[in-house]
């Protein structure tokens, strides 16, 4: 049995066996974790939020007719904003992650990050119709305002307070992906599936190098009903791929074809939520033992530690032990 396993048991030998259906999800999403998971978690997020507030001119926000704002978000209530105070806040976005990635402040870092980029794309899609693009990451990444971050060389512990938040993040990734697949549901029921829903969409939103290969599909019915099946069941079963350790990367390469398949077809960028689910999905598809940074250069994966004899708790469940490296 490795250290990892042992340290669990002992966890659940105090904790006790859950009475309900409810106390095992909790004792699931609430087992000790690896610091460096969370830190790998957290990296992964900011990186994605710097990418986002570095590759759009969000000074054009200033430029729109007050007639053309005014749309209900979580900063609805701010004033209008002149450019310079637009680029203001994204520096200080970017400054966020650059303390992140440091391990410098990484938490207050982070709420930085998190905020800048809401308020921005919170600010961008005031006008028309609420932009999803940036939606998936900015619900996952709230998860990880409320988590205690190993700071800077403390990485390699086990502990409860490091085990949640990747887990919860995962939690929150499924059910943004279930619920637009039962949205499609609620709205139009299987029919959405069934019908020749899918092929009017391909005809009416191709554009640029994909039209031709959209027509096609358009035109042929049972391979456009294949494609929202397919869709649909991705969204509904994300659940179920993200709840067990080996599918969860089958989950984040699924969700990129889906993704690719909507931008070559309708131009529809929604690279960020791809991200979002590889940042978080991709390092907890890894052994406990096993860190992302051993994986990217290629080291083989550590032996299986020895037994070691039983280590006291802390009252929150930690481990007196660093978790093997």
């Amino acid at each position: 049995m490795s250290a990892v396993a042992d340290r669990a048991r002992q966890v659940r030998r105090r904790l006790g066996p859950p009475r309900s259906w409810a106390g095992r999800v909790d004792a699931a999403l609430t087992a000790p974790g690896p610091g460096y998971r969370l830190v790998e978690v957290q990296t992964l997020l900011s990186l994605l939020i710097a990418l986002r507030l570095l590759g759009r001119d969000w000074t054009r926000i200033a430029d729109r007719p007050a007639e053309l704002t005014g749309g209900l978000t979580v900063v609805s209530w701010l004033p209008p904003l002149p450019a310079a105070a637009l680029v203001v806040v994204q520096v200080l976005g970017v400054a966020g992650v650059a303390a992140v990635v440091s391990r410098r402040l990484p938490r207050a870092g982070y709420a930085v990050a998190w905020s800048s980029y809401t308020v921005l794309t919170a600010l961008w899609g005031e006008s028309g119709k609420v932009m999803h693009n940036d939606v998936l990451t900015v619900t996952v990444g709230a998860v990880l305002l409320f988590a205690s971050v190993p700071g800077r060389g403390r990485s390699g512990g086990w502990s409860v307070r490091w085990g949640w938040p990747p887990r919860a993040a995962l939690a929150v990734l499924a059910t943004v992906y279930w619920l637009t697949g039962a949205q499609k549901l609620r709205h139009s029921g299987p029919e959405w599936v069934l019908s020749d829903n899918m092929a009017w969409v391909l005809r009416q939103g191709a554009v640029g190098h994909g039209a031709q290969v959209a027509h096609w599909v358009a035109d042929h019915l049972v391979v456009s009903q294949l494609l929202a099946g397919g869709a649909l069941a991705l969204e509904l079963t994300a659940p179920l791929w993200l709840a067990v350790r080996r599918t969860r990367a089958l989950f984040a390469v699924a969700v990129l074809l889906m993704h690719t398949s909507i931008w070559w077809f309708l131009g529809l960028d929604y690279s960020a939520w791809v991200l979002t689910a590889a940042a978080v999905a991709v390092p907890m598809s890894l052994r406990p033992e096993r860190r992302l940074v051993d994986v990217v250069r290629r080291r083989p994966a550590p032996p299986p530690a020895a037994p070691e004899r039983p280590t006291a708790l802390t009252p929150a469940g930690d481990a007196a032990l660093p978790a093997p490296r």
